[in-house]
């Protein structure tokens, strides 16, 4: 008996009525438990604002800057940011549904013990960004720059990381059970047998994991060759 293969889950785009989004915030500051909705922002600047329990639901950000901002407990459901610059800015404890960024600069971000549900991250720089015990379900990372990244103690479960620098990314402790790893980087990232256990990586990577492991890799042909 042929056993069916479970399908793979699909991340959920952004839910947002394009129609109904009104452009602008009434004021320029963002404040402590708002609720901002069904909006069109662009060009605005938000460098080193502070926030706690925010909520942003069907907005699309377009080249905002959110440099250096720090959003505790920030919730974001349904939006779109795009070219948008969150470099040095601290996210603690947020939380990200049906998300996507594209094009963003998220050099040096925090989001610690973040959750991402349905987020895809796609062309992004994110080196030196901070991810520690944070939850990834059904999330992508795509040609995105993650150097020196973060992810200690974070649940990866099935996150793809598709043609991605991960050079010198720190996976301590994490789950990567299901996280496809192949086509990426991954050069000097620090992670071990337990970490990977169950991770899914390609021939080339499967070699310099051995190799990095101090394992001498010959080949037969190779043996013979020297005799």
């Amino acid at each position: 008996m042929n056993k069916r293969k479970t399908p793979k889950k699909q991340i959920k785009p952004p839910e947002i009525q394009k129609q109904e989004l009104e452009k602008g915030l009434p004021d320029t500051s963002l404040v402590d438990r708002a609720y901002y909705a069904q909006l069109s922002l662009s060009h605005d600047d938000f460098t080193g604002q502070v926030a706690e329990r925010m909520s942003f639901d069907q907005i699309l950000f377009q080249q905002i800057i959110l440099n250096r901002t720090h959003f505790k407990k920030v919730q974001v459901l349904d939006c779109r940011f795009t070219v948008c610059d969150l470099a040095n800015a601290e996210w603690a404890e947020a939380s990200l549904s049906r998300v996507e960024l594209i094009g963003c600069h998220l050099t040096g971000l925090q989001c610690v013990d973040a959750q991402f549900q349905d987020v895809l991250f796609k062309e992004c720089g994110g080196s030196f960004s901070q991810f520690a015990f944070a939850t990834f379900k059904t999330a992508q990372f795509e040609d995105c720059d993650l150097l020196e990244a973060n992810f200690m103690e974070a649940d990866l479960s099935g996150v793809k990381f598709i043609n991605c620098d991960l050079r010198n990314a720190d996976f301590t402790g994490a789950k990567l059970v299901g996280v496809d790893l192949r086509g990426s980087q991954i050069g000097g990232i620090r992670a071990g047998p337990r970490e990977l256990k169950g991770a899914i990586i390609d021939p080339q990577q499967a070699l310099a994991f051995v190799r990095g492991m101090g394992i001498s890799v010959i080949s037969l042909d190779e043996t013979q060759q020297e005799s």
